[in-house]
């Protein structure tokens, strides 16, 4: 969508509404458009979650946790990157996966299923702090320094 004409016309307001302007393009439309493409976007990618992820629709399958998982999928992804999104929630998803089977390693009785939910949320608050302090633009912005440097890694700056 983005190299459609819509994408390059809410692209080019988003960069710089003074040149919009003086282009003479079509300024009522672009945000009452980008409003509606996104409103679109995001009604569909509810539904679908909600028929394919909880099987049904109600008003507990979208608690203020669940709100907060989302918000945190687009930190630590990156802000304003569809890459990061993805990113965001493959880390969201696999993370406390990854600390519950390396809990299952420790000795028994060591950790148990409360201490180890609220270690989860504890590092994930560090996490958000650490991205938001060093990495405004997250996951999306160290996959593009690591293929930066993967590209130019037989030689040397």
């Amino acid at each position: 969508m983005l190299y459609q004409e819509a994408g390059q016309f809410s692209t080019r307001y988003a960069d710089d509404r003074r040149l919009f302007r003086l282009r003479q393009d079509r300024l009522g439309l672009a945000l009452p458009l980008a409003f509606a493409l996104s409103g679109f976007f995001l009604g569909v990618a509810g539904a679908l979650w909600a028929f394919t992820y909880l099987g049904t629709v109600e008003p507990h399958g979208f608690d203020l946790d669940r709100s907060f998982q989302v918000l945190f999928i687009v930190i630590i992804g990156g802000l304003g990157s569809i890459l990061g999104n993805f990113l965001g929630a493959a880390f969201i998803v696999l993370f406390p996966l990854l600390l519950s089977n390396l809990a299952g390693l420790l000795p028994a009785g060591l950790i148990d299923a409360g201490q180890l939910e609220n270690l989860q949320k504890m590092v994930f608050g560090a996490l958000i702090v650490a991205f938001l302090i060093k990495e405004p633009e997250g996951l999306a912005r160290l996959w593009q320094r690591l293929r930066e440097r993967a590209r130019a890694w037989p030689l040397r700056y």
